[in-house]
């Protein structure tokens, strides 16, 4: 799975949820081991008869990045478990004492 969303501690997860003016008060949360970083969104510019287009997020080292106008980083997340806010906060607690 790709996402643009940045990583986000236990600390702050609350916060996050509450404040993000894009969430609608039903955050899910993706518990991921890995998340390392894949590409850019962002626009590809060309001479072709396309011109100018919005596209799919392109992995570091493809060969239109030299045409491309990045605008978000994007990380590909694997083996992730989907969990609500309460549901990871309420598994903290009880790791942690």
């Amino acid at each position: 799975m790709l996402t643009n969303q940045p990583p986000v501690c236990a600390r702050h997860l609350r916060a996050a949820a509450r404040l993000c003016p894009h969430l609608d008060g039903h955050t899910t949360v993706f518990l991921a081991q890995s998340a390392p970083l894949y590409g850019t969104t962002g626009t590809l510019y060309g001479l072709g008869a396309d011109g100018v287009q919005p596209g799919a997020p392109l992995p570091y080292g493809h060969p239109d990045t030299g045409c491309f106008l990045a605008s978000q980083q994007i990380r590909r997340l694997h083996t992730y478990r989907i969990l609500k806010v309460d549901e990871l906060l309420q598994q903290l607690r009880t790791h942690s004492g």
